[in-house]
């Protein structure tokens, strides 16, 4: 089964922190040093420290850079020539440059130059090459096909530029999660007293140019999975909490399983161990931002981080339980007991659904309309019929979405139609699991949906669209392509 990653970005997100967790999780620290060495770029080492927050325990990588004085500046093509020109696997190169030109073209964006000339200054490129080819090179290790991200908390406040103070998030981070339409971490107050997200830089423009990259179906979704192990990358700031990104490596679920929606924070204020002492936690989060920019606007931006986000290398393994562990225990959803069947083989999700009433809109308006939103990647559209003030007769639009899509699609209903305002809420959604499946019949092949409970098939359907193609392929009639196609779905179906 293809390999994911989720990363569950509690406290946020920075490039060495993703290779502490990757570190943590398994791949040798020999392995990164001797891929690293393919970019053939000098300047720096690596220095990895085991940590333990909490009584939980994971790696802190730093990269240090042996001449903080160079002023030798890289532009995005320079870095891109570096990784194009090394050995590296074609999958950790095209992930790496994927990852800068995000970067490089953000940063042109706010500073209003193309991404061409945007220029990274030595050291922050040298940190920012390790960073993002290193996590590439670990991806690859552990054969990683498809991204996950939790929302994320991005931190508030300032952070001191070699210009200024820069607000937080830093413009670059910012831009990155408004571009990908990213769900961010609710603020609220901890049990403790702390409030959470931190007044600090708790996403770096480097994080979240990983995540909004990689991450395709979005910030704030987590699948299905079979968890196969997990790994902690520590920061270096001191937080009321433990400080780390928690790295998730799993495989893709083609059968259903009990499926939490991602840890809410809220949940935090009922967890009495974060109350307990507080030991050494850091973050850093690029804590010495440095920008720099030319005046004339000619050289582009030059762009400087200094993380301090160093972690030490475990061997993949259990990690022992106290009481402080419960922070990250997954918790079963209010009035559902842990015993009850539906946890056997529902997966349990969270989805939003956003509705309006149109009542001066045409047939053939609300078609189109049906068809950009399930484009748009709705789960379900569908249309309820009402009478509104004055007894008009109304049309109800209902969309389903996945939370981290409800303000995309809000925005297309608003654009679409001649609504001037949406409602959304959240609902639960149990779900089982469901497969596609090619099945012969004499006129070809058709697709049909597997109904998967507790690893059993125990429906199958044919798919409309691929009976309806092979009807107007052999010209037959559709019910009888459709009998012919169910009759051999059906020999699939477990027999009770």
């Amino acid at each position: 089964m293809p390999n994911l990653l989720y990363f569950d970005a509690y406290s946020g997100l920075s490039g060495d922190m993703t290779l502490g967790a990757l570190l943590h999780l398994g791949m040798p620290l020999e392995y990164l040093q001797a891929e690293l060495a393919k970019l053939q770029v000098p300047g720096f080492s690596l220095e990895k420290k085991p940590v333990e927050q909490f009584h939980i325990s994971g790696i802190k990588l730093d990269v240090r850079l042996e001449n903080e004085q160079d002023h030798v500046y890289r532009s995005v093509k320079d870095i891109e020539k570096i990784i194009i020109e090394s050995q590296l696997a074609p999958r950790v190169q095209e992930r790496a440059i994927a990852v800068f030109w995000s970067l490089a073209r953000v940063e042109g964006q706010i500073h209003n130059v193309p991404p061409e000339q945007v220029h990274f200054h030595e050291v922050g490129a040298v940190d920012a090459i390790v960073d993002i080819v290193g996590s590439c090179i670990g991806f690859e290790y552990f054969d990683i096909d498809e991204f996950y991200c939790s929302p994320l908390p991005v931190g508030s406040g300032f952070v001191q530029a070699a210009h200024g103070l820069m607000p937080v998030p830093a413009p670059a981070t910012l831009e990155l999660l408004a571009q990908a339409g990213a769900a961010l971490a609710p603020t609220t107050t901890l049990s403790n007293g702390a409030e959470y997200p931190a007044r600090a830089e708790m996403v770096t423009p480097t994080g979240a140019a990983l995540v909004t990259t990689l991450c395709k179906h979005g910030i704030g979704n987590r699948p299905q999975m079979a968890l196969k192990g997990v790994g902690y990358g520590f920061g270096s700031r001191e937080f009321a909490w433990p400080n780390a990104l928690r790295l998730w490596l799993g495989s893709i679920l083609t059968n259903s399983s009990p499926n939490h929606p991602p840890l809410n924070v809220l949940d935090l204020q009922e967890l009495p161990s974060i109350e307990q002492t507080a030991q050494t936690h850091s973050h850093s989060h690029e804590d010495e931002h440095s920008h720099s920019h030319s005046d004339e606007g000619e050289d582009g931006h030059t762009h400087s981080h200094s993380h301090e986000n160093g972690h030490s290398h475990s061997e993949l393994k259990h990690h022992e339980h106290s009481a402080p562990v419960e922070f990250f225990q997954s918790l079963t959803p209010s009035g559902l007991e842990s015993n009850t069947a539906q946890e056997t083989f529902y997966g349990l999700g969270e989805v939003s659904v956003i509705e309006t009433n149109l009542d001066d809109m045409t047939g053939e308006g609300l078609g189109y309309l049906m068809e950009r939103l399930l484009a748009e990647k709705a789960l379900d559209v569908y249309f309820t019929p009402i009478f509104m003030k004055k007894n008009r007769p109304a049309t109800k639009l209902s969309v389903v979405a996945h939370p981290v899509d409800e303000a995309r699609l809000a925005a297309l209903i608003i654009k679409e139609s001649s609504t001037f305002g949406v409602r959304c809420y959240r609902m639960n959604r149990y779900t089982t699991g469901r497969q596609f499946q090619q099945v012969s019949v004499s006129g070809g092949s058709a697709q049909i949906k597997l109904k998967i409970v507790d690893g059993e098939i125990v429906e199958a359907v044919p798919e409309y669209d691929s009976v309806a193609a092979l009807a107007r392929q052999t010209g037959q009639p559709w019910r009888e392509i459709y009998e012919e196609v169910r009759q051999a779905a059906q020999e699939l179906v477990v027999k009770k």
